[in-house]
């Protein structure tokens, strides 16, 4: 039987093994009542580093099952939909789910860790999921076989018919929003596999940028200090921020940042989506390399290569 009765999850491969271990680690400094695990097929001597963080390893091969591979989105992001069977096995009740690039910054509310959760995810107002941060009630999801439903939507989704009608190969996202219903991924199945998926507010899945439909909760947000942003939140989401990387290197080959002569240093912002105060985003990211800092020193280990020299870029 587990220690606690909610564990709290990274799925990534060896080149991710750094940026999982950081998620989890500061996430269970806020919230030491969960168990911090990450699901992998790197090898036992990749991850035997992990073992002084105190994150446990499930090592399982996915590959054949989700067999998309390209640059933007690897095999390894849909793992998440094992881990409500592994820690049920575990004899965990609950799961979350935190992709690498996710920050927590204060303990979470642990209340909503009840019978009446299924599932729950931020959306936007197109009824569309974030899969950043997901919260799991183990137990329901494996009576609903739940690991097959998203395995068989996603198949459903790994087509020439989807990837011309959507623009793009599926991610882990749109699996994610088919599962829930009432949005244009869960049509173009047919509604085939529907699970009750709550609707976290921002708090839960920070994104820094103003997301469509929840400009409210943010514009409320934006009119305070960083200080009390920070206080008011439990998760916050890079996305694309990488703060791992020098600012120059962050975005995506599909979904780019620019730079902006706004600020003298050149702050990085969304392109298409509006971020009235990138400082924001910017003490986030000094925040996560002081913790980062904090952390190599403790356990006497450089975790990213010239992370010092990464603070020069701002």
């Amino acid at each position: 039987m587990s220690r606690n009765n909610t564990a709290i999850f990274s799925t990534g491969d060896a080149a991710y093994l750094k940026q999982m271990a950081v998620a989890l680690y500061i996430a269970c400094s806020h919230n030491p009542q969960l168990d911090p695990w990450i699901i992998t097929d790197a090898t036992k001597e990749e991850t035997e580093f992990l073992e002084k963080y105190g994150i446990s390893v499930i090592r399982v091969d996915l590959k054949k099952e989700y067999d998309v591979f390209n640059e933007t989105w690897p095999s390894q992001s849909f793992w998440w939909s094992i881990g409500p069977n592994m820690f049920n096995d575990l004899g965990y009740d609950y799961s979350v789910f935190i992709d690498g690039d996710v920050y927590c910054v204060n303990p979470i509310d642990m209340s909503i860790f009840n019978e009446d959760l299924e599932i729950a995810a931020r959306s936007d107002e197109s009824n569309m999921y974030n899969s950043g941060v997901m919260l799991f009630n183990n137990k329901k999801l494996v009576e609903k076989d739940f690991y097959h439903s998203a395995l068989n939507s996603y198949r459903g989704l790994s087509t020439d018919i989807f990837e011309k009608w959507h623009g793009g190969k599926v991610h882990d996202q749109q699996v994610l929003s088919s599962l829930a219903g009432n949005n244009k991924m869960s049509e173009f199945l047919g509604d085939l596999h529907i699970f009750d998926v709550q609707d976290l507010n921002i708090s839960w899945n920070y994104p820094l940028n103003l997301q469509s439909g929840r400009e409210e909760e943010h514009k409320e947000l934006l009119k305070l200090p960083y200080s009390e942003v920070k206080e008011k939140l439990y998760f916050v989401h890079f996305l694309l921020s990488q703060p791992w990387l020098p600012f120059e290197k962050w975005g995506s080959r599909n979904h780019g940042l620019f730079q902006t002569n706004d600020f003298p240093n050149g702050w990085v912002v969304k392109s298409k989506l509006s971020e009235p105060d990138p400082t924001i985003r910017m003490q986030f990211v000094m925040d996560w390399r002081k913790d980062v800092e904090v952390l190599g020193n403790l356990y006497n280990e450089q975790l990213f290569e010239n992370f010092k020299d990464l603070a020069i870029s701002f």
